[in-house]
């Protein structure tokens, strides 16, 4: 991003694991580096990994303290700190499991923005959708209290995907970039020589999947649209 870091505020969004956690923890120390105090990391609170990998610490960003708090205040629980890797970035954490008492709410909401509607059973996608809603609300406190700074936000595979989704739904004033690493469906889709990249609305379909044993999460629109 360009121009001077002490305007921007810089944040990823997602779910640290497997080929995320990898691509992340590698350029979180030239990321730091470059945006200091003014870059984190948003992601779901684990108790094991908070143990171990997270130290806790108090906000240096004013609008980051304004926000947690805000939060903590009307029944959530975040967490701030510095992760422990090289670069040492801060992170703030949302407990899932203790704002699932806001899950209806939530998918009400996101029916509103986009009529998709989760399975009650898909548990994944019930975590995830409280992830999203929890960084939407905090992007909302962020901005309420960025003095004038630009907010840019990645957002990272579909774990985060339902963030993006609100926050664009809320017309919140940032910027937003989505990245898939999608590494396994690709395997797959290039072992099978699909031409994907010129096919795109073919091959992105639950007719594609049987044959790889994969699973489809995409829920079908009510205009027919996947």
């Amino acid at each position: 991003m360009r121009g001077d870091k002490r305007d921007q505020q810089g944040l990823d969004c997602g779910v640290y694991v497997g080929g995320i956690y990898t691509v992340i923890q590698t350029k979180a120390k030239t990321t730091a580096d470059e945006w200091g105090d003014n870059y984190f990391l948003l992601g779901p609170y684990f108790e094991h990994n908070m143990k171990t990998q997270v130290e806790q610490c108090e906000p240096v960003n004013d609008a980051v303290r304004r926000a947690v708090d805000a939060m903590n205040k009307h029944g959530c629980q975040v967490y701030f700190g510095r992760w422990l890797i090289e670069g040492s970035p801060y992170v703030v954490l949302f407990d899932i499991g203790y704002s699932a008492w806001n899950l209806d709410t939530w998918k009400g909401d996101l029916w509103e923005a986009c009529n998709v509607g989760i399975p009650h059973h898909d548990q994944e996608a019930n975590e995830m959708l409280i992830f999203g809603s929890l960084t939407a609300w905090f992007l909302k406190e962020v901005t309420d209290h960025a003095d004038g700074k630009h907010v840019i936000v990645q957002f990272h595979e579909w774990q985060a995907g339902t963030g993006l989704i609100l926050s664009r739904a809320q017309k919140l004033p940032i910027a937003t970039v989505f990245t898939t690493h999608a590494t396994l469906l690709g395997r797959y889709l290039c072992a099978a020589n699909i031409d994907f990249y010129n096919h795109l609305d073919k091959v992105i379909s639950p007719s594609t999947f049987p044959p790889h044993h994969l699973s489809f999460r995409s829920l079908k629109l009510k205009d027919g649209k996947y």
